[in-house]
């Protein structure tokens, strides 16, 4: 089809027919899908190898202009059917011979329980040791001399930690798929992946940290200008290094993992999300007391402007980039639910402290946990999507939900019994423990149907569960969580 041909304003249908070296031959075209239901039925699709992890990777035709629209299925023996640029739906014909139905099988039951006991479960107890870091931290900031003198830099807290974790869990899981489609199996395209979804984590980062600058400066109300130009450096600064720093551990952690036989799917969002949160709050300890020392000087208005080149030039470099340029634009609606959901549970724990100061310390690592088997979930659900040509392998998901669940309760409650120890304050009697565990399975439960049915829905309406699942399961959980928890304290106490 020529250039000019997919110009029109009218939606022109082209059927072709891939072969793994990425060869296309024209079949047939036309302006209506039913013009091609006689060459649909009647095509026989050419007896090559074939090579599932080109045909189905959302980057292989990004330069068709790719709208985060993920293949998907339409049975054996059928056409995989994908949306590419504005107005041209290229028809991939998958081929069927042993090795493709092979392709399609899910893991074994074996496998599964192997692979979330040995890998999931130290990656959980990672991450309850990062959220319990990170509490420390922000205990140990909120005292420091710029949070008195910027009492906004309080009221960002919440936010620059929940948009800026969840970016670099959506970068976690697009890793995560790529290495298990193969794309790390060449050295080559393995550092051109790495690259590209680094530059775009340092975008989104950037934009993410005048988010919160802006916001913290509208519900802080700080006195001058100075304040906000201090708010705005201190958000961008901290939302791009600690993404940088978090950036190279996640891709460290998928390369690395992968290579070791470890599937990066079960310990790329719980890495992620623990030390994610931990670096960031230490980058902003460090950050903000350097510019409130600064507020009446050249050095906080610099800063916003060198951060704002930067991402001018981060946008220039990733819209040239064809396999990720689509991300400019896409994903940013469910940051939006994971702030808004997450305020609120902010709101939720801020009134219930006043009644229960024990209750705040159990939030962070309830919702850190709860979310964790979420995003983990979610990723293999995703990762299976793109492997499987769309088939949703329900066995092998019912079972992996039936095991997280299982870790989660036992990891929950012996926090709690750790938690005891070093906060007398907490009394525990039975029927407090009968509540916390029933409270922590339900948020578990939850966090595991959320990812289950996001991912179904965003897949088959044509978007890709890597790119926005997660916001929706974070965002969920620490709203949920939050609730449960006023719910056993009120009820016990």
């Amino acid at each position: 089809m020529s250039q000019e041909e997919t110009q029109v304003g009218t939606s022109v249908i082209e059927l072709v027919s891939v072969t793994p070296d990425g060869t296309s031959t024209p079949l047939a075209h036309g302006t209506h899908a039913q013009e091609l239901e006689g060459v649909l039925d009647g095509a026989k699709a050419p007896r090559v190898e074939p090579n599932w992890t080109d045909l189905l990777s959302p980057y292989q035709y990004a330069d068709s202009g790719l709208r985060s629209r993920s293949n998907s299925s339409l049975g054996r023996s059928s056409f995989s059917i994908s949306s590419y640029g504005s107005n041209t739906s290229v028809y991939s014909i998958p081929i069927e011979d042993a090795e493709s139905e092979r392709s399609v099988r899910g893991k074994s039951h074996k496998q599964v329980v192997r692979e979330l006991t040995v890998e999931v479960m130290p990656a959980l107890l990672v991450s309850v040791a990062g959220s319990v870091g990170a509490g420390a931290v922000l205990g140990r900031i909120q005292g420091s001399q710029a949070f008195e003198r910027e009492p906004a830099l309080l009221v960002m807290v919440s936010v620059l930690l929940n948009l800026k974790s969840n970016i670099e869990l959506n970068m976690s899981t697009r890793l995560s798929t790529l290495a298990n489609l193969g794309a790390f199996t060449a050295w080559t395209d393995g550092v051109d992946a790495l690259r590209s979804n680094m530059e775009l984590l340092l975008l989104q980062s950037t934009l993410v940290g005048v988010v919160v600058g802006v916001i913290a400066a509208a519900l802080g109300a700080p006195a001058g200008v100075s304040d906000v130009a201090v708010l705005l450096a201190v958000g961008v600064a901290c939302a791009v290094v600690g993404s940088a720093a978090v950036g190279v551990l996640v891709s460290a952690t998928v390369v690395v993992g992968h290579r070791a036989g470890i599937d990066p799917d079960n310990i790329g969002t719980p890495i992620a999300s623990s030390f994610g949160d931990m670096s960031t709050l230490l980058i902003m300890g460090i950050v903000s007391t350097g510019l409130v020392d600064q507020i009446h000087t050249v050095w906080p208005v610099a800063t916003v402007g060198l951060f704002a080149v930067l991402g001018a030039g981060l946008l220039r470099v990733v819209q040239a980039n064809h396999q990720m340029s689509h991300h400019v634009t896409s994903g940013y609606l469910p940051l939006v639910y994971a702030a808004i959901t997450s305020s609120v549970a902010g709101v939720i724990v801020e009134r219930s402290a006043q009644r229960f100061p024990s209750m705040p310390a159990l939030v962070p690592v309830v919702n850190g946990i709860g979310g964790n088997i979420g995003t983990v979930f979610a990723s293999r659900i995703s990762t299976s999507l793109h492997k499987q040509r769309g088939r949703f392998v329900a066995s092998e998901h019912n079972l992996s939900m039936i095991i997280l669940l299982l870790i989660n309760v036992p990891i929950q409650v012996g926090f709690l019994a750790l938690r005891r120890e070093f906060d007398p304050e907490l009394q525990i009697n039975a029927m407090f423990l009968v509540a916390y565990t029933g409270a922590t399975a339900v948020h578990g439960l939850s966090m595991l149907v959320v990812g289950r049915v996001a991912c179904r829905w965003l897949w088959v309406r044509g978007y890709d569960p890597d790119d926005c699942v997660n916001p929706f399961i974070t965002g969920t959980g620490d709203m949920l969580g939050a609730i449960l928890l006023a719910i056993v304290f009120i009820v016990v106490f």
